[in-house]
């Protein structure tokens, strides 16, 4: 079909359409770079973490939550995200034992699923995504980072002169304190 003066509007936007498909080279695919790790970089206190955002399901801000009596500070309380019952977890007081500093309004909540249930990771700000190349890796423990605090890092990544602690959520969520909580409800 040719496109001609007496073309109807409809004809006309199926000739388009035809040649587009005529001359369209196929999608182009995006190769993945196993060399790579993407994840999304927040801030505890004043430092900086990763966590692989493979793990995380969702990005919201901190949710309307019921208390627990004579549950651990760090253990906020429970939420309901959409059906789904959350148990929401302060981040910096868990891995600091102190509460965070950081204004309500720039906390945010990661949901990440274990099994079948919902953990909503209170952390105190989002600063984006990073990606590093797995060279950028260490196990090298940075100045400046107070070595009590690694139990839950799994390397450490820099970009220029800033570092970023990786965040192993397995390991959080695997965690004895978690254990003792399971065993006593």
């Amino acid at each position: 079909m040719q496109a001609t003066p007496d073309s109807t509007a409809f004809e006309y936007l199926l000739f388009i359409d035809r040649k587009c498909a005529g001359q369209q080279g196929g999608l182009v695919q995006q190769e993945s770079d196993a060399s790579y790790a993407h994840g999304l970089a927040f801030h505890l206190g004043s430092h900086q973490y990763i966590i692989p955002i493979t793990d995380i399901d969702e990005i919201i801000a901190l949710p309307d939550f019921t208390g627990i009596p004579r549950a651990p500070s760090w253990l906020k309380g429970v939420a309901n995200v959409r059906g789904n019952l959350v148990t929401l977890l302060d981040l910096h007081d868990y891995i600091f034992g102190i509460a965070s500093k950081a204004e309500a309004r720039s906390k945010r909540t990661l949901l990440v699923k274990q099994e079948s249930h919902y953990y909503g990771l209170v952390i105190d700000s989002i600063i984006g995504m990073k990606s590093f190349h797995q060279d950028q890796g260490s196990d090298q423990v940075p100045e400046g980072f107070d070595a009590d605090y690694l139990e839950h890092i799994s390397a450490f990544y820099s970009l220029g002169e800033e570092w970023f602690a990786a965040l192993s959520v397995n390991n959080l969520l695997s965690d004895e304190r978690f254990k003792k909580l399971a065993s006593r409800a």
